[in-house]
């Protein structure tokens, strides 16, 4: 079984190499988390539907919204406000 190990380039000082390694990882971890909150309001806002979806006729009246007003909002692409 082959397993991918980082190599250091022959030359390369070890904590050179370390440093490379570490900014790397540091990118690769800014750029998980900007996609994180990027994608968060898209999560809220499919969450926020469903529940709406859930709510009775009688809790639909209560705050405003009809239930032809809550299925319209439902099938909104999570993306769209």
């Amino acid at each position: 079984m082959h397993t991918q190990e980082a190599t250091r380039p022959s030359g390369a000082s070890p904590s050179i190499f370390l440093a490379s390694l570490r900014a790397a990882v540091s990118v690769a971890a800014g750029t998980v988390l900007r996609i994180g909150e990027a994608t968060q309001p898209w999560y809220d806002r499919w969450r926020q539907r469903q529940a709406l979806m859930r709510l009775d006729d009688h809790l639909l009246k209560d705050i405003g919204v009809s239930r032809a007003d809550a299925e319209s909002e439902a099938i909104k692409p999570f993306w769209k406000e």
